[in-house]
């Protein structure tokens, strides 16, 4: 009789594999308890206990902007001249501090206010919010992720809240089904649907990112899982996704590493891909070229939708510049481009107070050789929307001015930075916040900046940056200890 198989018996990978969880759950519980910090999860469910426990909401009027942040959402209100603030974080050198601040800006009046409502999400970084007007107004957020003080302890959220404006109360949505936890991730409402795409996550030995694409049935309160055709976007994190009508999106960019070996690589995207809708129900994707103009390889960018003019709009990012054979410095932009939603077309946007004052009459110019002559300047406008596409760059001077670059700082306009936070509402575009880079130093900002689409004049300063706080951390991030740009920390979550 032949021998029997124990079905209940456990493969030596699987053994192997509980005893190195174990001994690595061992290793974090000394390693907090020295730090004496309590594990993550832990705190997430503690805090959530807590804001069940508010019976009514409060609001406050704040003096200014709230504090310095970077990856929280800002989110035009969708019925009220208003714009929505919510979660981020700050870090300084030291200690990573991540916020769940409702906070309310009305741009006519310049003010600010907090609401502290009763059922509030944990504090989160990473995450995505849209609001509709449904039901008198409703803010849905998801995902997103949580960072202890230290940065030793990481969690990805897979949740989903809805905050009602008329109830003034917040409500974990019970829905099976949807995205695994991660942040980083894109969502956008197209018609009566939250669609999710990409993302990260990271349990502290693997980084993993995703290119899923989920959608969320606001009627039905449920999740399905697409299964587009045709090549889509890679697996990635923090690219940037906008609506393209009510039936499609765009999505472009982002960021991910591929491991080669045991090293790693980052990998910045600079593609663009449309995800339409097939015939038969179905949705599939298609490659787009996105013309000569589109932004080169840039990561963190900051993206809003102007949905009365089908037209999108980036905004700074960083680039990877390779200084020696193994440094990397980062490049912040203040480049502003506008993306052709119906063409899936890039233009570079030139406000009126950068463009050159006309030349005096005077002689006539001799006669230039064919060689010399100027390359072709196409002009696009949209009622008093004027763009300047191709043409020859501007010439250089034939002497520096010393005082050229005080005066390009002195500017009205956000400087360059990455992780900015940026909306559109009632044709205003809005920049707030986001991380400067500066001698190997990254200093979370609080400014606020507007852009009137239709004049395209100048930008307006509404909060003006403070001096810049002190860097409690080293001056080299290789001397801080910390690896959490390696990992795909909550610097890819935006």
């Amino acid at each position: 009789m032949g021998k029997k198989k124990n079905k209940n018996k456990i493969s030596g990978a699987v053994k192997t594999a509980a005893k190195t969880d174990k001994k690595l759950a061992n290793k974090l519980k000394k390693e907090l308890a020295s730090l004496g910090e309590e594990d993550i999860a832990q705190v997430v469910a503690q805090i959530e206990r807590e804001e069940a426990k508010r019976s009514a909401a409060k609001e406050k009027n704040l003096p200014g902007p709230p504090s310095p942040r970077a990856y929280a959402s800002v989110t035009p209100h969708p019925i009220n001249n208003e714009l929505i603030i919510f979660g981020g974080e700050y870090h300084d050198g030291q200690k990573t501090y991540v916020y769940n601040e409702l906070i309310f800006f009305n741009p006519s009046s310049n003010t600010w206010r907090r609401v502290k409502a009763p059922g509030a999400p944990p504090p989160r970084s990473g995450h995505q919010a849209v609001a509709t007007p449904a039901n008198k107004g409703e803010l849905w957020v998801f995902g997103g992720e949580f960072t202890s003080l230290s940065e030793t302890q990481f969690y990805h959220y897979k949740d989903l809240w809805c905050y009602s404006f008329a109830e003034n109360k917040w409500e974990k949505v019970a829905a099976s089904n949807g995205p695994s936890a991660r942040s980083g991730h894109r969502m956008v409402q197209l018609g009566r649907r939250l669609v999710v795409f990409g993302g990260y996550t990271d349990d502290g030995r693997e980084c993993r990112y995703f290119d899923d694409v989920y959608s969320f049935c606001l009627d039905t309160r449920a999740w399905t899982k697409l299964a587009p055709s045709g090549r889509g976007p890679s697996p990635r994190s923090a690219c940037v996704m906008v609506p393209a009508g009510n039936d499609e999106l765009i999505v472009y960019g982002g960021f991910s590493r591929a491991r080669e070996g045991r090293t790693e690589r980052a990998l910045t995207h600079a593609d663009l891909f449309r995800l339409t809708a097939r015939s038969d129900g179905g949705r599939a994707w298609r490659a787009l070229a996105g013309g000569p103009l589109a932004p080169p390889p840039r990561a963190q960018l900051a993206a809003a939708v102007n949905t009365h003019s089908s037209k999108a709009y980036v905004f700074g990012g960083v680039t990877d510049v390779e200084e020696t054979e193994e440094e990397l410095v980062g490049e912040m932009s203040d480049d502003l481009r506008m993306l052709d939603l119906e063409a899936g077309k890039w233009h570079s946007v030139t406000l009126r107070s950068q463009q050159p004052a006309p030349a005096l009459r005077g002689p006539a110019a001799p006669p230039a050789d064919a060689d010399s002559a100027p390359d072709a300047v196409t002009v696009v406008t949209d009622e008093v929307f004027t763009m300047k596409l191709g043409g020859a760059a501007p010439a250089a001077s034939a002497a520096p001015d010393a005082d050229a670059p005080a005066r390009a700082r002195a500017a009205p306009g956000p400087c360059p930075r990455m992780s900015a936070m940026m909306a559109v509402q009632r044709s205003v575009l809005y920049v707030y916040g986001g991380i400067l880079e500066k001698d190997e130093k990254q200093f979370y900002l609080s400014d606020l900046y507007s852009l009137d689409l239709h004049k395209l004049s100048e930008w307006k300063t509404l909060a003006a940056q403070p001096p810049l706080p002190d860097w409690l951390g080293s001056d080299s991030e290789s001397d801080s200890g910390s690896d959490s740009d390696q990992d795909g920390s909550s610097t890819e979550s935006d």
